[in-house]
């Protein structure tokens, strides 16, 4: 039987109005005129701190390097410590969908580009770290992120389990994107903030589910 190892963002958990507001108090930190908001200001937040830190440099005119970038990284997640699960919330079905797995012994993994001790957090208050004691790796847990295959793979090899014997979970194009450079099959979330901001279409993937709970349907009637 496959694991199935999940990214967290927009597959689990729905974070992008926190993420949006991280980078928002950022923004007024620093006294910008900018700020993220509609539309295209959640197309931005669910890419990321960087992706969001990127933006509104650019945007205030303001030249940066890699250094600066990673200061400022900083400033973000300490904003979005403030802000970590405000309005995050699971997705339909998730507590029920990762309980019914477990007791079809299915192995359970989590792979994502939160830094690990947000993501630890975030999914302690939201009552889903349980279910990924055996394998959690976060943007800076091996030393490198999605979409390279190393968090993938040590993800994978954490649930003894070989690259073709899993699916990753995921919603966006570096996750479409790991699973292709791992040699792992994956599953798209079609109710996904990838999909949802037009982002992604999840055209690589072996399945595409439009709720969490069809991930059910995947095993059933299955060895």
């Amino acid at each position: 039987m496959k694991a199935l190892v999940f990214d967290l963002d927009g597959t689990l958990v729905d974070t992008k109005y926190d993420m949006l507001d991280a980078g928002n108090l950022v923004f007024e930190h620093e006294g910008w005129t900018i700020r993220l908001e509609g539309f295209s200001g959640l197309q931005t937040a669910i890419q990321g701190g960087r992706a969001i830190l990127r933006y509104g440099l650019q945007e205030e005119g303001i030249p940066f390097n890699d250094k600066l970038l990673k200061d400022y990284y900083q400033l973000y997640l300490s904003n979005y410590d403030k802000v970590l699960d405000q309005k995050s919330h699971n997705y339909d079905g998730v507590v029920d969908t990762l309980s019914k797995l477990q007791l079809m012994g299915v192995k359970l993994g989590l792979c994502t580009n939160k830094p690990e001790k947000h993501a630890r957090e975030l999914l302690k208050r939201l009552g889903l770290i349980g279910y990924f004691r055996d394998s959690f790796i976060g943007s800076d847990t091996v030393g490198i992120a999605k979409p390279d295959p190393k968090p993938l793979l040590e993800a994978i090899n954490r649930l003894d389990k070989n690259p073709s014997d899993a699916f990753f979970v995921g919603d966006t194009n570096t996750d479409a994107d790991a699973a292709k450079n791992a040699n792992v099959d994956f599953i798209f979330c079609e109710y996904g903030h990838g999909s949802l901001y037009k982002l992604a279409k999840g055209d690589s993937a072996a399945f595409k589910i439009k709720t969490f709970a069809d991930l059910i349907g995947i095993y059933e009637d299955k060895p």
